[in-house]
C-alpha cells in the first residue's frame, strides 16, 4: 500500500518498511511537527514581547522625543 503525501509523491506505508525504516520515518515525522510548534512558539513569543514593550512604555508615559516631534 502506497501512501500520497503533499509533494504527490508515493511512498512504501510503514507497514512495508522494515521495523528501523519505520521509527527512522516516525522520528522524522515528530521532528518535523516538534519544529512547526517550536516556530509557532517563537512567534507568539516575540508577539507577546512586542505587546508588554507597548504596555509598558504606555505605562510610563509618552516619550520626550515623541512629543517634541509632533507639537
Amino acid at each position: 500500500m502506497a501512501v500520497t503525501d503533499a509533494g504527490s509523491t508515493t511512498r512504501p506505508s510503514s507497514r512495508d518498511l522494515d521495523p528501523e525504516q519505520a521509527r527512522d520515518e516516525l522520528i522524522d515525522r515528530e521532528t518535523a511537527e516538534l519544529n512547526q510548534l517550536l516556530d509557532r512558539i517563537d512567534g507568539l513569543t516575540y508577539e507577546a514581547r512586542r505587546r508588554l514593550r507597548r504596555l509598558e512604555h504606555h505605562r510610563r508615559g509618552v516619550a520626550p522625543e515623541w512629543t517634541s516631534r509632533h507639537h
